[in-house]
C-alpha cells in the first residue's frame, strides 16, 4: 500500500509538472506576445495622442491668425465683394489724371475662386508722380484693381499720355 501511495504521489507530481509546463507554454505562446503587442500599441497611442495635441494647438493658432487677419484686412476682404463701376472708377482716376477713358475687355476665365475682368485705360497726367500716386491710391479703392504691364508713357506737349491695362477681381458667388 505504501508503494501504491508513493506511485499515486509520483503520478500526481507528474500531472502537476505537466500542468505547470502546459501553463508555462500557454503563457509563453499567448500572453507574453500579447503583452508586447499591448506595449507597442500603448506606445503608438502615446505618439498619436501627442501628435493630435500638437496639431490641435496648430489648428487653434491658425484659427486665431485667420480671425486676426480678417479683422486687420476687413476692408480688403470687402473689396472682393464690391462691384466695379466704370463711371465711379473714372471719377476716382480723375483725381490723378485728366481725360480718363476706360474700355471694357472680357471676363477672364480661370480655375480660381475669383472673376477677373480686363479693362484698358488711357489718360493724361502732368507728371509721372501722378501715376505713382494713382497706383498707391488703388489700395484704398473699394474694388480690387491690378495694373498690368506694360504701362505706356508718351510725352505730348505739356502732358504725358498714359495707356495701361488693368484687371478687376471679384469673388465668385
Amino acid at each position: 500500500m505504501a508503494k501504491n501511495k508513493s506511485d499515486s504521489t509520483i503520478k500526481f507530481l507528474i500531472y502537476i509538472l505537466v500542468f505547470l509546463i502546459f501553463v508555462l507554454v500557454i503563457l509563453l505562446l499567448f500572453i507574453i506576445p500579447s503583452i508586447k503587442n499591448y506595449k507597442s500599441k500603448k506606445s503608438d497611442l502615446f505618439t498619436y495622442t501627442s501628435q493630435n495635441k500638437h496639431l490641435s494647438q496648430k489648428q487653434v493658432d491658425l484659427g486665431k491668425n485667420i480671425e486676426k487677419f480678417k479683422k486687420e484686412q476687413a476692408g480688403l476682404l470687402q473689396s472682393f465683394e464690391g462691384d466695379f463701376n466704370k463711371t465711379d472708377f473714372i471719377h476716382f482716376a480723375q483725381h490723378y489724371f485728366s481725360d480718363v477713358k476706360v474700355k471694357e475687355g472680357q471676363l477672364k476665365q480661370g480655375q480660381t475662386q475669383f472673376k477677373a475682368y480686363s479693362f484698358s485705360a488711357s489718360s493724361q497726367a502732368k507728371t509721372p508722380v501722378d501715376l505713382y500716386k494713382f497706383i498707391d491710391a488703388l489700395d484704398k479703392y473699394h474694388a480690387i484693381v491690378k495694373i498690368n504691364f506694360p504701362i505706356t508713357l508718351k510725352s505730348e506737349h505739356n502732358n504725358i499720355d498714359i495707356d495701361f491695362n488693368m484687371s478687376v477681381y471679384k469673388h465668385k458667388k
